[in-house]
């Protein structure tokens, strides 16, 4: 496949000017229903999110809440895939009932079910003000990868979509951050994931946060049969 190459988006990447303070980096166990478990790391900054497999030198998914473009780098292929906000051409489908069903709570911990037309999509565990800067950057990135998930969905064949996917992809992310980072996590689909570990203040390092400027870089919604 032929690539173009985007002028000046990594330059502001790989020239950007850091922000004072540090970085929160945290680590899940992944797991879905019918597979092993896998570590997803967050590398949180006041500009950028990372999401990753757990080192720095693996592919990595780059979130930048600036200037609201997400950067998917492969390094085996040497491609960078960006993606960026766009029309969210989905509506609620005529029955769309939203709640949220309060299992426990104790102190500022609490566990809660997700629930969407009557399916509980995620019982989710969250502390009250756990890591919310990390909450809000996940719900940045979730709000500009909307448009694309919503071009998938709409690819996708009437009787496989997925109300649940409906709601935490493309129409409702944010109610999945909305009791702080969840720590534990049970979805409809037999998903789960927990807390391995957190550390806050940690010294940033520039050098996961840049994108080889000698990549093939192409825009998402240039690639054909991608929404405009």
């Amino acid at each position: 496949m032929r690539y173009l190459i985007i002028s000046g988006l990594l330059f502001c990447i790989t020239n950007a000017a850091w922000a004072i303070g540090g970085m929160t980096e945290l680590a899940y166990m992944d797991q879905e229903q019918t597979g092993g478990g896998y570590v997803t790391r967050y590398l949180v900054t006041e500009r950028y999110l990372r999401l990753d497999f757990g080192r720095d030198r693996e592919d990595f998914v780059l979130f930048d809440r600036r200037e609201k473009r997400v950067y998917n780098i492969s390094n085996e292929q040497k491609e960078v895939l960006v993606f960026e906000p766009g029309e969210v051409a989905v509506k609620p489908p005529k029955t769309w009932i939203i709640k949220e069903d309060m299992q426990e709570k104790r102190n500022s911990q609490q566990r809660v079910d997700l629930v969407v037309n009557g399916t509980v999509c995620a019982r989710i565990a969250a502390a009250e003000n756990f890591l919310p800067d990390v909450a809000k950057a996940l719900q940045e990135f979730h709000q500009v990868m909307a448009a694309t998930h919503a071009a998938t969905y709409l690819a996708t064949p009437v009787e496989q979509r997925d109300d649940c996917d409906l709601a935490r992809l493309i129409l409702i992310p944010e109610r999945w951050f909305k009791y702080g980072m969840p720590y534990d996590e049970l979805r409809s689909n037999g998903f789960s994931r927990r807390l391995l570990n957190y550390q806050a203040d940690v010294a940033i390092r520039p050098k996961a946060f840049e994108i080889p400027e000698d990549y093939h870089v192409v825009r998402f919604k240039d690639l054909k049969g991608a929404a405009k």
